[in-house]
Parts: structure tokens; C-alpha cells; sequence
């Protein structure tokens, strides 16, 4: 359980905030070190803690399904708060919340599913 929590979602979403901190500076060509870039496929922060976060949530016995909804959820929480905020989300910040969501996703059951074959091989 440590593993998750300090590989999981806590770690994503500080690195979303520094993400959306960095691209509002500027220090702005940066935020890929941490985000990584629209289609993934480069080193990124995001990316490396994600991996992380899929074995883990492989190791502790979690689904493909809820590895996805696991980053769904953190997704639909922070739109839910934003409306009920009335703190609108402006579209280069909804940009970037994607990137690092889909990033996320794609790295965690990238790794889910190579761990999960290999444990079967």
C-alpha cells in the first residue's frame, strides 16, 4: 500500500499542478519534462510514476478496468469541483489536464499489461 500512495494519485496530481503551474511561466518548454507530451511516447514524470502505479495496482490484485477508472475518477472529481466552484477551466488548461490524464493511462496499463504478462508467462 505505500507503493500506492507514494506512486499513485497523490503524485499525479502534484505533478499536474506543477504542470499547469509551469505553463503558466515562463518556464513553460519544461512542463513535458513532467507531463509529458500529447500522444506520450517521451519520458515524462507522469509517465514514470504511472508505470509505477500500474504494477502496483496489478500487484494489489486491482482490474485493467479499475487501473482506467482509477485516473477517471480524479478526472471527474476535479471537473465536478471546478463547476461547483464556479471555477471555470480555461480550454489551454483543459488541454493539459487531458494530456496528463491520457499519459497517465496509457503508461499505467501499459504497465499493467506487460506485468500481468509477464507474471503469466
Amino acid at each position: 500500500m505505500d507503493g500506492e500512495l507514494d506512486d499513485g494519485i497523490p503524485m499525479f496530481l502534484d505533478q499536474l499542478i506543477e504542470t499547469l503551474r509551469l505553463e503558466q511561466t515562463s518556464q513553460r518548454g519544461r512542463s513535458p519534462e513532467i507531463s509529458g507530451i500529447p500522444g506520450g511516447g517521451t519520458a515524462s514524470q507522469i509517465e514514470d510514476s504511472a508505470t509505477l502505479h500500474g504494477r502496483n495496482l496489478l500487484n494489489q490484485g486491482f482490474t485493467l478496468e479499475q487501473v482506467v477508472r482509477d485516473y477517471g475518477d480524479v478526472c471527474q472529481a476535479v471537473t465536478n469541483l471546478a463547476y461547483e466552484l464556479d471555477a471555470p477551466i480555461d480550454v489551454d488548461e483543459f488541454r493539459t489536464f487531458n494530456r496528463c490524464v491520457d499519459n497517465a493511462i496509457a503508461s499505467a496499463v501499459g504497465a499493467y499489461a506487460h506485468q500481468q504478462a509477464a507474471t503469466i508467462a
